[in-house]
């Protein structure tokens, strides 16, 4: 069964024939392909419309319309969010044109993954731009969606400079504090403990230390407990104590 449908999605030429054979297999015969799934409340269709969002293949989309699939709440809001966690704005414009809307977090998902062009054209269509919008822009390090954000007058959380941070993201953090967003102790902290990548991690000390940023005492000792040399010998180098 899930040969067929991944054939439907992968071969859109074959729709017809891979959609009627799912259904031949649960004892349909003639009518309407869409009402037969549904008196034997097995719409294998429904898997389909779940990876439109994905996959990005309108052309499913359209044709599940055209044999008269309508589809629930549930999986065009579910088809919409992964269009915008995708960059899929083909599929967003159709699924919009014909009427559905997505939830209040859909812009969310297109700043956390760095969609400018989806977030642009989600807040055209009246999604509210909030605190979290610019969170989830600096955690997915799109700097030009960081500014254009700003420059429309929005503004983030105290903590956004936190998720650009420890995202690694340091260039987004130069630019927020140039804006005026703190960094706190503890984000300084934070990223010396996140320990993820030993390179990354000297710089984002070495840098956010030039431009006057400090952690506690406690930086020291996270950067020894993650086994980060470098980083642990540049914090006792500027006087960072570890006993």
């Amino acid at each position: 069964m899930e040969n067929k449908i991944q054939n439907v999605i992968i071969n859109p030429s074959s729709q017809i024939y891979y959609i009627t054979e799912i259904l031949k297999d649960y004892g349909y015969k003639k009518g309407n392909k869409v009402d037969f799934a549904v008196s034997i409340g097995k719409l294998d269709l429904i898997k389909l419309l779940f990876q439109i969002g994905e996959k990005g293949d309108l052309k499913v989309l359209k044709y599940l319309r055209s044999i008269g699939y309508r589809g629930t709440e549930l999986t065009i809001a579910y088809a919409i969010d992964n269009a915008a966690i995708n960059g899929h704005l083909e599929i967003l414009k159709y699924l919009h044109s014909i009427g559905y809307k997505g939830e209040e977090w859909t812009i969310n998902y297109a700043a956390e993954n760095g969609h400018l062009e989806v977030l642009k054209y989600l807040r055209s269509l009246g999604y509210r731009v909030t605190e979290w919008t610019i969170s989830y822009a600096a955690k997915s390090g799109n700097l030009d969606m960081i500014k254009y954000l700003h420059s429309l007058g929005y503004k983030g959380r105290k903590y956004t400079v936190y998720f650009a941070a420890m995202n690694d993201h340091l260039e987004v953090v130069k630019y927020l504090i140039e804006l005026g967003y703190e960094c706190d102790e503890w984000i300084i902290n934070d990223v010396e403990l996140k320990g993820k990548n030993a390179e990354q991690l000297l710089k984002v000390l070495i840098d956010l230390h030039s431009i006057g940023y400090k952690g506690t005492e406690k930086a020291i000792f996270h950067a020894k407990l993650a086994g980060y040399l470098e980083a642990f010998e540049y914090l006792h180098s500027i006087g960072y104590s570890y006993s």
